[in-house]
């Protein structure tokens, strides 16, 4: 399953390009990968406009969290009360 997701991402000539790597040249492909990464997730993270975006996200979806939360709180209760009650 895994595979087949990597390989819907993946072209031939990147697959073929890995496939023709030894240990070490794999090892630093990794290690290129997660750099990478991380310089991505850093420009993002330092990006105003993202960080604006975050905040508002999060002021948005606090309404629906709150109301998730109760409402699965009661559901979750009213399930033991049910089972207290010898029925399910």
């Amino acid at each position: 399953m895994k595979l087949e997701k990597i390989l819907k991402v993946l072209d031939e000539d990147m697959l073929s390009e890995l496939n023709n790597m030894n240990e070490a040249a794999l090892k630093e492909q990794i290690t290129k990968s997660e750099q990478s990464i991380k310089v991505t997730r850093d420009e993002l993270e330092a990006n105003p406009k993202f960080q604006e975006l975050k905040e508002n996200l999060k002021a948005l979806r606090h309404g629906y969290s709150e109301v998730k939360t109760f409402q699965t709180a009661k559901i979750q209760y009213a399930l033991i009360r049910l089972e207290e009650m010898g029925k399910e």
